[in-house]
């Protein structure tokens, strides 16, 4: 593994999960490896931690190990409130296609849904027809009524939610709205902070209403600033049943950040046994590319147990081209990338770029912030 991330601790399954959550409450980055070899055993279960993490990392696995009873518990109930999905909901189609997304990773996850309406108040910011996720407002008793008839219409979608959740014979998720009034991008990034979800699922509209512009205005931001996962689900991708993704394709720079979002990343489609394809493309593929991805494959394969997985390396003149062929090619229903900068990721994210690639493919796209 690369030199960067050490050994915390080996622990059994649920004392491991116990201690990332830990670990995460205090914003250290973590991950568990041979969580497929041995569930309840005694040790077999390795937390992996950034070196830079080290003394407070440590200090913290001293005190959870002395720790009994309730002295756990906040540990167990921030591993349970992040089994969470957040959904900016604005009642538009998109919208609600990223509702019906979220019940595919709910369903699998057993994670609860929070349907999130953020409406403008005109006494602090002027109404905008092309601000998505708001709601004008006026004075007094009609801002009242309106608030009321939108709270009403969020329980309706919700009850529309678990009614499909109830077709489809899933239990243990749980779906549940509110409303807040503000600015859009601020509030939906204070409630992640308080919420604590553990993915940002939001609908893009596609090529309608100035398209570039209707995207960066609110999907586009809250992917760059939110501390955690951001899936975009394009206006036509169809979220019509409860099949979750089942080809992901992690697009790597090869850079140290993929030891990091690639943990993340088997962790979060392991309940779905999806295969991932980890692609680097480049316009001239070098030997130390070459030599770094084959150390990233033994790490997936030997330290994460990744068992459906291809790795590999694609030259192509154009790389955004290239990439789009690529998920043509292999059906690729998620694709995955980080925000790491001054690499082909970044000409994704970027406006302008991300954007364009967004409106001309129907395929998800998750965001994953880079460790820096």
């Amino acid at each position: 593994m690369n030199k960067e991330f050490i050994t915390l601790a080996t622990l059994t399954y649920m004392r491991a999960q116990l201690l990332c959550a830990r670990l995460e409450e205090e914003k250290i980055a973590c991950f568990m490896t041979h969580v497929n070899r041995i569930k309840e055993g005694p040790g077999g279960v390795e937390i992996i931690i950034r070196s830079k993490d080290a003394a407070k990392a440590f200090s913290i696995r001293d005190d959870f190990l002395k720790a009994y009873g309730s002295e756990k518990q906040p540990a167990i109930n921030f591993m349970r409130i992040a089994r969470r999905i957040l959904v900016p909901f604005d009642f538009t189609l998109h919208a609600e296609n990223a509702a019906f997304y979220a019940l595919k990773i709910a369903a699998k996850m057993k994670a609860d849904i929070q349907l999130l309406h953020v409406y403008f108040d005109p006494g602090i910011i002027p109404f905008s027809q092309f601000e998505s996720f708001s709601l004008p407002l006026f004075p007094d008793d009609t801002e009242k009524e309106m608030e009321k008839e939108t709270a009403e219409k969020l329980e309706a979608f919700s009850q529309k939610l678990q009614k499909i959740l109830k077709q489809h014979h899933v239990k243990g998720v749980n779906v549940f709205y509110d409303l807040v009034k503000g600015s859009t991008v601020s509030n939906i990034l204070s409630y992640i902070k308080i919420y604590k979800p553990g993915v940002v699922i939001m609908g893009t509209r596609g090529s309608e209403l100035e398209r570039f512009r209707s995207f960066g205005s609110v999907t586009a931001k809250i992917m760059k600033k939110a501390a955690v996962p951001v899936l975009a689900v394009p206006k036509d991708y169809r979220s019509d049943d409860l099949k979750p993704p089942q080809k992901v394709l992690y697009a790597t720079d090869l850079d140290s950040s993929d030891y990091w979002a690639l943990s993340k990343l088997s962790t979060f489609v392991k309940p779905f046994g999806a295969k991932i394809f980890c692609l680097h493309v480049s316009e001239e593929i070098e030997k130390s590319e070459e030599v770094y991805l084959h150390k990233l494959k033994k790490f997936l394969q030997e330290t994460l147990h990744v068992e459906k997985l291809e790795c590999g390396l694609l030259e192509c003149l154009d790389p955004q081209l290239g990439l789009e062929d690529f998920i043509k090619e292999k059906k690729i229903d998620l694709v995955v990338m980080t925000t790491r900068q001054r690499n082909l990721i970044t000409r994704f994210y970027t406006p302008g770029v991300t954007q364009k690639f967004l409106f001309q493919t129907s395929i998800p796209l998750m965001v994953f912030h880079a460790l820096q």
